[in-house]
């Protein structure tokens, strides 16, 4: 499943260029939207987007216009393609 995750150019230019996340959460998971503007367009001016398997995300929270928010553990992430969403 392709899920959009809203960050800084720097934190942005790390994870693709490393395949890494950091969580800011204690739970070490990360935080995404199945698109890329909507309810986290407050949270960073660079969307990047990474194909997870359905089985490793969670969901968070859905939304009347179809929006959806899943978490993902860190360690489901690594290692995982990540690009620019333009």
């Amino acid at each position: 499943m392709l899920l959009y995750h809203r960050t800084s150019k720097l934190a942005a230019d790390e994870i693709i260029a490393n395949r890494s996340w950091r969580s800011r959460e204690n739970t070490q998971e990360v935080y995404f939207s199945s698109i890329p503007d909507g309810q986290t367009e407050g949270y960073g001016a660079v969307v990047v987007c990474v194909d997870v398997p359905e089985s490793v995300a969670e969901l968070e929270d859905e939304f009347p216009d179809g929006e959806q928010h899943f978490r993902v553990a860190v360690s489901d992430l690594a290692g995982l393609p990540v690009s620019l969403h333009r």
